[in-house]
């Protein structure tokens, strides 16, 4: 799969862990949108070294994850996933592994193919997750904004 032309789109988090969960709500509903052939979609509930595995053979690949960073809950972040720094995601950032930039660095040193282009498309969550399938209101309002932030990631 090494230089896959079709772009990654991984929703990341856990799915009954309320605003956790995000990453994929913006996933699902992103797949529902776009042709199959033309963009992989997936959910991811790890980070860390395997999260830079799942991302090994891609050119291209979008990240969507909660982001606690002491923003309002239901703002939306877009940027490059080089330049998180505070920003990170639970996913991006784990106390039991490795966090992204680390795994990424140690894979490019093993040879990997890993994105030429990354990037993080975050809603930022209730610092406290609790167990359950629904969003916070915060968080359930910020969706369409952060599906845009993922179309226009696509289309650019």
């Amino acid at each position: 799969m090494a230089g896959a032309p079709r772009p990654l789109v991984l929703g990341l988090g856990n799915p009954i862990l309320g605003d956790d969960a995000i990453g994929w709500h913006i996933a699902r509903a992103l797949a529902a949108e776009v042709d199959p052939d033309a963009v992989e979609v997936d959910c991811l509930a790890l980070g860390g070294l395997a999260l830079m595995e799942r991302l090994s053979g891609y050119r291209h690949a979008l990240l969507l994850d909660a982001v606690v960073s002491g923003a309002p809950p239901g703002t939306v972040f877009s940027l490059p996933a080089a330049n998180l720094g505070a920003r990170l995601s639970g996913h991006t950032a784990c106390a039991h592994d490795l966090g992204l930039t680390a795994a990424l660095d140690l894979g490019r040193t093993l040879g990997l193919a890993l994105p030429q282009r990354l990037w993080l498309v975050g809603v930022e969550a209730r610092p406290q997750f609790e167990f359950g399938e629904r969003l916070s209101d915060e968080v359930a309002h910020a969706l369409p904004r952060a599906l845009d932030a993922a179309r226009a990631w696509l289309r650019g």
